[in-house]
């Protein structure tokens, strides 16, 4: 793909000065490094993962929220399993990555997660409710919001605050507290001013914003997010994965991820891989990363920065450690040059 020479412009995200140009021909790297003020120390701190800006104190606090046991799932009694005698603990407060190829079984497990499907063998259980439990269902999906792969299908309502004020009718909230939590769940996803919007006039990553704001008047536990960008232009997702990080660190709400694009995992506590309805890999982000073959053999295609990394090893530049984002990537050039 590079042959014997490669040229990378890489800039990293958020340091619009800060660029490193790199010239890799045989054994010799040649080089220019232009930083704006402090832009330095910038790329530095961001090299540091979402995750371990969290804190050790908070993982400590995690407590169990959701207990897959033994879960298998098929949709026809002849067909094939699509969840096979699959374990999973969820903690409180975590940010959990399924990530996996189509039919892999990620989204039958985020549907079984909401009670929407009840598994053939084994159990769910939600804090205290289990989903094969009729009378729980009401309170687990009150506790597990979704927010779904096409921001069109999603819209009940004529505007935006009739749209967010759907569930609760529903539920039979009272109108003074409605008003309260519509504008406060707008609010938190950075959509006040919007209520009389009509749905056409929204972006792709508005809406999404608006459709998790829905869910987030419900007041619920868990998020879970069913390929949720996947259809958002690079703007929209870069909107709507800020906004599920402020609402994870922030309001200490637990988020599944169901995906299979990697750039989204990295940002996430802990991550797992699922092939043909079983987990294959599971742990933070940086170990699973460090097995590219475990996730190419599930059909999911590298990070950028880890993907270039892997070239430059078999060019003959081994760098000590996986790089998960391409300031980390402009990092890890930086220090093999000065060892040199």
């Amino acid at each position: 793909m590079f042959g014997d020479n490669l040229f990378l412009a890489l800039v990293a995200p958020k340091t619009g000065a800060h660029a490193l140009f790199l010239h890799v021909k045989k054994l010799n790297i040649g080089y220019g490094r232009n930083y704006g003020q402090n832009n330095e120390d910038t790329g530095r701190a961001m090299v540091r993962t979402i995750a371990e800006k969290r804190g050790v104190e908070r993982r400590i606090a995690m407590t169990d929220i959701i207990n897959v046991t033994n879960v298998s799932f098929r949709y026809e009694d002849n067909g094939p399993n699509r969840l096979s005698d699959m374990n999973l603990t969820i903690k409180q407060g975590e940010w959990l990555a399924v990530a996996g190829h189509n039919g892999s079984g990620k989204s039958t497990l985020a549907k079984l997660l909401n009670g929407l499907l009840i598994p053939d063998a084994g159990a769910i259980e939600i804090g205290p409710f289990q989903t094969s439990r009729e009378n729980d269902l009401w309170e687990i999906r009150r506790r597990v919001g979704m927010v779904f792969q096409n921001p069109d299908n999603q819209f009940v309502g004529t505007t935006v605050k009739d749209d967010v004020a759907f569930g609760l009718e529903n539920n039979g909230v009272p109108r003074e507290e409605m008003i309260r939590r519509i504008e406060e769940s707008l609010s938190r996803v950075q959509m006040l001013g919007y209520e009389d919007q009509e749905p056409h006039q929204l972006s792709g990553g508005q809406k999404q914003r608006i459709a998790i704001a829905g869910v987030l008047a419900q007041k619920p536990s868990v998020i879970i997010l069913d390929e949720a960008t996947s259809m958002l232009d690079p703007r929209g997702r870069k909107e709507v994965l800020k906004t599920i990080q402020e609402l994870n660190k922030q309001d200490g709400i637990t988020v599944l991820s169901i995906t299979h694009d990697l750039e989204e995992a990295i940002q996430s506590d802990r991550m797992i891989v699922m092939k043909q309805g079983r987990i294959v890999q599971s742990g933070p982000p940086r170990e699973v990363f460090q097995h590219p073959e475990l996730l190419r053999d599930a059909g999911l295609e590298l990070p950028f920065a880890l993907s270039i990394q892997e070239k430059l090893k078999e060019a003959g530049y081994e760098l000590n450690v996986p790089t998960l984002t391409q300031t980390e990537l402009v990092e890890a050039l930086w220090n093999y040059r000065q060892s040199k």
